[in-house]
């Protein structure tokens, strides 16, 4: 190979190496709940549970949120989530749990990303033909929550149902007000099903998302999760020493090429 064609070929691999570095996805949330090791709860019967919201100090990757988006039977926001020691059906790990209008929320910040990608694995127990898991995202901060650390403190928890509308008509509608997405509703399932979803343009570069995993109805019926990951892509051009190096490699090739076609010097 001579000299232009290595150059040339140098430059290239850099550049193309330089956009895939751009490419690739950078974490922005992870969980699997596999740090918990105590569940001292069963509910219902049989089923081990860690009872409450996530918390780091138990085994939690982030911080997680509670909150309520209807009327519920009874109960806390807190009562109705939980980690569960096995998933059930194909899934023998640990996993999150919400039911009774109850949800589990994780707030995320998107400066300098684009194409957010959420990952997930979900299945329903005990659900009826009324119970929804629903799954969705609001592009602005949420001031009914407060200082949260991931231990389930007072400011982990927010009831919704009033300052930001997210619900079901009787006719079984969809109602969603202050900025909320749906990416997720769907009935009962006893499966556990992987969904993936890239988020609109809206969530790019915020400096605060919200993502919700609920139950729509449900008292003893269950929403289960599990394996959850965020992703989003640099929106930075490169870096600048990059684009020097590559110009240099570029602006080298051209003096051999200069080189090779330059007339011979005429000799007297």
């Amino acid at each position: 190979m001579n000299r232009h064609a290595i150059v040339t070929w140098s430059a290239a691999v850099l550049l193309s190496s330089a956009s895939i570095s751009q490419a690739a996805g950078i974490s922005l949330f992870s969980e699997d709940f596999e740090g918990y090791s105590s569940f001292p709860n069963q509910a219902p019967y049989g089923d081990p549970i860690n009872a409450g919201i996530p918390k780091i100090s138990e085994g939690a990757n982030g911080i997680w949120y509670g909150a309520r988006f209807e009327t519920p039977d009874n109960g806390t926001i807190n009562q109705d989530l939980a980690v569960q020691k096995y998933g059930g059906g194909s899934n023998n790990t640990h996993t999150g749990r919400a039911e009774d209008d109850a949800g589990l929320l994780i707030k995320l910040d998107t400066t300098g990303l684009q194409d957010i990608r959420l990952d997930f694995d979900w299945r329903t127990f005990s659900a009826s033909t009324r119970d929804r898991f629903v799954v969705g995202y609001r592009t602005a901060p949420i001031a009914d929550f407060g200082t949260c650390t991931g231990e389930g403190e007072a400011g982990c928890f927010a009831d919704l149902r009033y300052s930001l509308p997210w619900y079901t008509t009787q006719r079984g509608t969809p109602v969603l007000t202050g900025n909320w997405s749906e990416l997720l509703r769907n009935t009962r399932s006893n499966s556990w099903t992987t969904e993936s979803f890239t988020l609109d343009a809206s969530a790019n570069n915020q400096s605060e998302i919200w993502i919700a995993f609920w139950l729509d109805n449900g008292e003893g019926d269950y929403a289960k999760i599990d394996n959850i990951s965020v992703y989003g892509t640099a929106i930075v051009p490169l870096p600048a020493a990059v684009w020097l190096f590559g110009s240099g490699l570029l602006g080298l090739a051209g003096v051999v090429r200069r080189k090779q076609f330059a007339w011979p010097t005429r000799r007297s």
